[in-house]
């Protein structure tokens, strides 16, 4: 079969396209294996075992989904919500409103997403109509606000400038862009003629090696660019019959170009058309030449192109490997494609990947480092999950879990005694926000534990564990001030809060999606740790009581399967980036962002726990992997050692990111730029998990180089105690004897946070 006929086979399948003659061909994997001629059936969801502490039967992936059933039916449906879907989308299913291909979703669709190392957008100026295509060096990031300060407040990469533009002839009469197979780690767009005689059709895939475009119908493919081409070489035929040239920018950059078109000629210094209108299928492939300058880097890899990316993976003996799959279409003639990763996949690729590594193939990502290229159909990495003894107690990095000393317990069990009698869990939680609700109930969690495990005193555990379940009842029976509404166009769980007058300030977003791991991971944390109490010490109800309702809340946040219709695959969490976004359904010139690391991880912790609570060994497993995962991309992108080799030298003595976007790295905060802020986002909450994530050479090098022991003095809020738990990572003497001292003022603790966790963990850690 030629490539055409594949391309064919390819396009028609991917986009629906009708056609009187359609191929009986389906082109997939670059495989001579026959096709099945009928879909294969799901997988069987395995057996769950919600008996506390019951291993499970080891199912062959962690991806498995956790529930296909809807959700709770306390939580009532609606179909209304501030954000239409797009009118020019039509997929049936969940669609992410957290990924990367989010600003195509919303308002104009004309701002950046970015593939990395790649930005694309719409482009609808006079003369440049089409999908642009940009690529950033490190030499034009844009250091402020001050630019030779070290550190610096921000770096981000400039965005508008279109390098090369994927466009056709026709479009300059105007085009309709639409988009179709929306997935987790990709995207169909297509741009009609008007008339829609004619179509350009991109595939956007995270790390995709080259920009890709099938060119169909009454269409002739142009390109263009704002720069300018310099020189436009023709460089004869790849092996698989595509032209190959090579252009030239007036910047002096390089760009590949490969297409199934016969003749090119220049127009004008910023335009170059095909000779011809395209009879059936033509491709057009371009990419940067990095910095080595081999024109023969893509050589292997033209003529195919990423459709779709997939994840598998499994765990044993703590340790889990996990892998990206490319399903493969067009023909190349390696069979593979090329893809490009950033530092935290190629710093824990398994060895088999050594060979597929294009030695000296590197291009700059926007702020993640130098990204590696691979001609691969596959990418394979392993981590190390977390210790088991990281579960319930606090944890020390090195030492495991100790246990408090006999002379610490006294003064915790004054304390305890003190909270549980004078801390109202039940209508402190009553508030008009799953965010603020979720720190108090996870407040009110931990005093308990501390009391059952800690303490062993069954009596403060009565007294506070009737008070939990008094207030976990009004948000499982759905009754909070703000019930919540599963929303069924863009399939999830959303807070009512903001939902009818399309408030974005009501409940920080909930309701267009923004920060759903902050706000029910601290809901998911908090019953994990009722549920363990509640099955020692109590009647053993409260694990079914609320079994469905948190899992939908850990569906709506960390669905791994899309067997599970009712919401979209991993919502929040991002393979590909190695950390959650936050930012939900708006548009936005620097893409995603998140603010707060601790509160990424904090979620996936608490899926790991109920995992634990539940038996099921899966849950327990992906949360892990999450973690570990985000232990090693944090430490890259978010948190800074002085032996950090990604982030620019001139921003790392910040020691944290502040925000992190996908084309900006911002040292603030969207709710003030107090050093406290800024830093204390990074901590909040301190957990058992906290120094799993902040390692003490990192804790102690922030604490010293951003003088925080002087701020800490100067500071009369919850920041204040904040910042002292996280110092018991390094010193849980020097904490222990600030949450105890008798002077201690109770407007030192977070929201979120009790004195009795405090010195707990203070405790636990020396």
């Amino acid at each position: 079969m030629g490539l055409i006929d594949r391309l064919k086979g390819k396009f028609e399948q991917n986009f629906d396209v009708q056609s009187d003659q359609t191929p009986q061909w389906n082109l997939h994997q670059n495989s001579n294996k026959p096709l099945p001629q009928q879909p294969l059936p799901p997988p069987p969801i395995p057996a769950r075992d919600y008996r506390l502490n019951k291993p499970l039967t080891p199912s062959s992936s962690l991806f498995s989904p956790i529930s296909i059933s809807p959700p709770v039916s306390q939580i009532e449906k609606t179909d209304f919500h501030p954000v239409p879907l797009p009118s020019f989308y039509n997929q049936e299913g969940p669609i992410e409103t957290n990924n990367f291909y989010g600003n195509l979703l919303v308002e104009k669709q004309d701002l950046p997403v970015w593939t990395h190392p790649y930005s694309v957008w719409k482009c609808d100026d006079d003369q440049f109509k089409g999908l642009a295509v940009s690529h950033i060096s490190s030499k034009q990031k844009v250091f402020g606000d001050v630019p030779n300060s070290n550190p610096c407040k921000y770096f981000f990469s400039p965005v508008g400038i279109c390098s090369l533009l994927l466009g056709a002839v026709e479009f300059q009469h105007g085009f309709d862009l639409k988009l179709g197979e929306c997935k987790r780690f990709s995207c169909g767009t297509r741009f009609e003629t008007r008339g829609a005689s004619g179509s350009l059709i991109a595939k956007l895939v995270q790390g995709m090696g080259m920009v890709s475009g099938l060119y169909s119908g009454n269409i002739t493919p142009r390109l263009a660019s704002k720069v300018g081409f310099q020189s436009f070489d023709n460089k004869g035929r790849t092996v698989n019959g595509l032209s190959k040239h090579v252009i030239k920018l007036f910047d002096g950059t390089k760009w590949i170009l490969y297409s199934s078109v016969n003749t090119w000629r220049q127009e004008t210094p910023n335009s170059i058309v095909a000779a011809t209108q395209v009879n059936d299928v033509s491709l057009v492939q371009i990419a940067k030449l990095p910095g080595n300058g081999n024109e023969s880097t893509y050589d292997d890899s033209a003529g195919a192109f990423v459709t779709d990316m997939t994840l598998s993976g499994s765990a044993d003996h703590g340790k889990a490997t996990y892998k990206l799959n490319y399903t493969i279409g067009g023909n190349s003639g390696s069979g593979k494609v090329i893809q490009w990763f950033l530092p935290h996949h190629y710093d824990s690729a398994d060895s088999s990947m050594d060979l597929q590594l294009l030695q000296g193939a590197e291009l700059d990502s926007t702020c993640k480092g130098t990204m590696k290229a691979y001609l691969t159909d596959s990418f394979v990495m392993s981590e190390q999950l977390p210790p088991k003894e990281l579960q319930f107690n606090p944890y020390k990095e090195g030492k495991g879990c100790k246990g408090c000393s006999s002379d610490s317990l006294w003064i915790i069990r004054k304390v305890a005694t003190e909270e549980i009698d004078s801390f109202d869990v039940i209508n402190a939680s009553n508030t008009d926000s799953m965010y603020t609700a979720g720190k108090i109930l996870d407040k009110g969690a931990f005093i308990l534990y501390v009391a059952a495990f800690v303490l062993q005193d069954k009596n403060l555990v009565r007294t506070q564990l009737d008070k939990m379940k008094q207030a976990f009842e009004r948000f499982i029976s759905n009754n909070q001030q703000e019930p919540l509404v599963y929303n069924t166009s863009w399939k999830g769980v959303v807070s009512s809060a903001g939902l009818k007058d399309g408030n974005f300030y009501c409940d920080f977003g909930n309701c267009f999606y923004n920060d759903h791991h902050f706000h029910y991971g601290y809901h998911i944390h908090a019953a994990a740790l009722v549920a363990q109490v509640d099955q020692k010490y109590g009647d053993g109800t409260f694990f079914n009581h609320c079994k469905d309702w948190i899992e939908t809340l850990i569906r709506d946040v960390c669905n791994p399967s899309d067997q599970d219709r009712y919401f979209p695959v991993f919502r929040c969490f991002d393979f590909f980036n190695g950390h959650s976004f936050a930012n939900g359904l708006f548009a936005h010139g620097d893409g995603k962002d998140e603010e707060s690391s601790s509160e990424d991880y904090h979620c996936y912790y608490g899926i790991k726990l109920w995992g634990i609570v539940s038996g099921n060994e899966k849950l327990d497993q992906l949360g892990s992997l999450i973690l570990a995962i985000e232990r090693r991309a944090m430490n890259m992108y978010m948190l800074y050692s002085d032996d950090n080799r990604v982030i620019p030298v001139n921003f790392k003595a910040n020691k944290v990111s502040g925000i992190l976007f996908e084309n900006k790295i911002d040292h603030a905060t969207y709710f003030g730029m107090n050093k406290e802020y800024i830093h204390g986002i990074h901590m909040i909450p301190m957990t058992p998990v906290s120094n799993y994530i902040r390692t003490s050479q990192f804790v102690r090098e922030e604490w010293d180089q951003q003088h925080l022991g002087e701020l800490v003095n100067q500071i009369d809020s919850g920041w204040k105690g904040l910042l002292w738990l996280n110092k018991a990572i390094i010193d849980p003497q020097g904490a222990w004897n600030f949450f105890s001292d008798n002077g201690f003022q109770d407007r030192w603790l977070d929201n979120g946070m009790s004195r009795t966790w405090s010195l707990a963990y203070c405790s636990g850690m020396m």
